[in-house]
C-alpha cells in the first residue's frame, strides 16, 4: 500500500521536469513584466499549449501508474491513475470531441477526486522527505495561476477558495518556498523563481479585485482552460437554480468593454 519506493524513484525522475516547467514559468514572467510596464502583449489561451507545461508531470504519473500495477500496489495504481492516464484521457475527450460531451454529472467527482489526490500525493511525498515533486507541483499550478489572472481576468483557484473553502490550496503558493529548506534541484535559482512567482501573482489577483473581476466565473462552454471545462459546467449563475444561490456570496459581475462600468447580477 502506497510503496515508497515507487515515489523515490518518481522524484529521482523529476529533476529534468523542474527544468522543463521552469522554462514555461520564466516565459510567463517575462510576459507578466511586459504587461505590467504598459506594453501591449497576450499569451495563446488555446489548451494545448496551456497544458503543455504539465504534460510531463502527467506521463511522469503515468510512469507511476505502470510501476504501481507492476508492484501489485492497487492504491498507489488507482492513485496514479488519476493524474496519470486519466488527466491525459480527459484532455484528449476535451480536445477531440468538444462540445460534444456533458461534464455536468462528471464535474463535482472531478473536482473532489483531485482536491483529495492532490492533498494525498503531498502526504506521501513530504512524509517520505521527497521535496521534488511537491515543488514542480507548485511551480507548474502557479506558473497557470499567474498566467490566467494576468491574461485571462481569471481568479481561478483563489476565486473557487472562497466558494468551497477548501483550505489546503494554501499548499500551492507555499511550497514554491521548498527549496529555501529542502534539496530541490535548482537549489536557490528555483526557490527565487518560486518567489518571483508568488511576486507577481499577488499582484495579479489584487487587480482582478480592485477591477471587480474577482468573482467572476469564465463560461466553460467558452473556455479553454481544461479545469473551467471539467468543473465549472452547471456553477455558472445562468445554469443555477434562484434557490441554489447563496445570498452570502457576492454577485458575480459582468465586465463590458474597456471603459464601460462593471455590472453585478
Amino acid at each position: 500500500m502506497f510503496d515508497p519506493s515507487i515515489y523515490r524513484t518518481l522524484d529521482a525522475w523529476s529533476g529534468l521536469l523542474v527544468a522543463w516547467t521552469a522554462a514555461f514559468a520564466l516565459w510567463t514572467l517575462a510576459k507578466v513584466l511586459l504587461r505590467w510596464s504598459g506594453r501591449e502583449v497576450s499569451m495563446s489561451n488555446h489548451t494545448i499549449l496551456t497544458e503543455l507545461p504539465g504534460l510531463p508531470l502527467q506521463l511522469l504519473h503515468t510512469a507511476g501508474f505502470v510501476l504501481a500495477l507492476r508492484a501489485g500496489d492497487v492504491l498507489s495504481s488507482l492513485l496514479f491513475a488519476w493524474w496519470g492516464p486519466g488527466y491525459l484521457i480527459t484532455a484528449a475527450l476535451v480536445l477531440t470531441r468538444g462540445e460534444r460531451l456533458d461534464w455536468t454529472r462528471p464535474a463535482p467527482w472531478t473536482s473532489w477526486g483531485c482536491k483529495l489526490s492532490y492533498v494525498i500525493y503531498m502526504g506521501i511525498y513530504l512524509a517520505n522527505g521527497l521535496w521534488t515533486l511537491p515543488f514542480l507541483f507548485s511551480l507548474w499550478i502557479m506558473n497557470d495561476q499567474v498566467r490566467l489572472a494576468w491574461f485571462e481576468g481569471n481568479a481561478d483557484r483563489t476565486r473557487r477558495t472562497t466558494e468551497d473553502r477548501w483550505v489546503p490550496r494554501i499548499l500551492y503558493p507555499g511550497l514554491l518556498l521548498l527549496p529555501f529548506v529542502a534539496p530541490v534541484p535548482g537549489g536557490l535559482a528555483a526557490g527565487l523563481l518560486g518567489l518571483a512567482q508568488l511576486a507577481l501573482w499577488l499582484p495579479g489577483v489584487a487587480r482582478l479585485l480592485q477591477d471587480g473581476r474577482f468573482w467572476q466565473r469564465p463560461d466553460p462552454r467558452a473556455s479553454h482552460n481544461l479545469r473551467d471545462i471539467v468543473y465549472l459546467v452547471g456553477q455558472s449563475p445562468e445554469d443555477r437554480s434562484p434557490e441554489d444561490q447563496s445570498p452570502r456570496r457576492p454577485a458575480i459581475p459582468t465586465v463590458g468593454a474597456p471603459g464601460e462600468p462593471v455590472r453585478t447580477g
